[in-house]
């Protein structure tokens, strides 16, 4: 019980952590793509996310004018012990904003009950969206929610986490 609840805190630690300089593929689909609007905030939030874990990443509907439509980026992330599945979305603002976020889902070997005691303590919970899911936003960054879900008869538990605005 110990490892899990220690596994547990390590995916949490590893989707908070700290800007994290490392290669990942977004700068390669941002030149691909001729994305330069949305360059920066891409770039910056892939690193924060992915930091130095293997991942893959492809553009959904890639846009020949990339820089005035909204785009989306969907990919894997591999956390050595499990996969997350991601999507970051760019959306260019006027001539020189843009706005990013993006989900991460995963599932983790516990009850959603323990992740959110474990994982998700500082988060408020705002309400139950079914029998099997519940709805938390962080207590101090608004922009930041999550879905749990209980699968596998309640022995696991589907992790939704968003962040917009960013």
């Amino acid at each position: 019980m110990q490892q899990k609840i220690a596994l547990i805190s390590f995916c949490a630690a590893l989707m908070s952590a700290p800007l994290v300089h490392a290669e990942n593929s977004m700068k390669a689909i941002v030149d691909e793509n001729n994305i330069e609007q949305c360059e920066l905030q891409l770039i910056t939030l892939a690193e924060k996310i992915i930091g130095k874990n293997e991942h893959r990443l492809y553009v959904d509907q890639p846009k020949r004018n990339a820089d005035k439509y909204p785009i989306t980026i969907v990919g894997v992330i591999d956390y050595h012990d499990q996969e997350s599945h991601i999507q970051f979305n760019a959306m260019p603002i006027d001539k020189i904003g843009c706005e990013v976020s993006y989900i991460e889902a995963f599932t983790l070997p516990e009850t959603c009950t323990t992740v959110r005691e474990q994982v998700f303590k500082k988060w408020k919970f705002i309400g139950r969206l079914s029998e099997n899911s519940f709805f938390l936003r962080h207590k101090k960054n608004l922009t930041q929610n999550a879905t749990l879900s209980s699968v596998n008869h309640g022995t696991q538990c589907l992790v939704t986490k968003r962040d917009s605005g960013i």
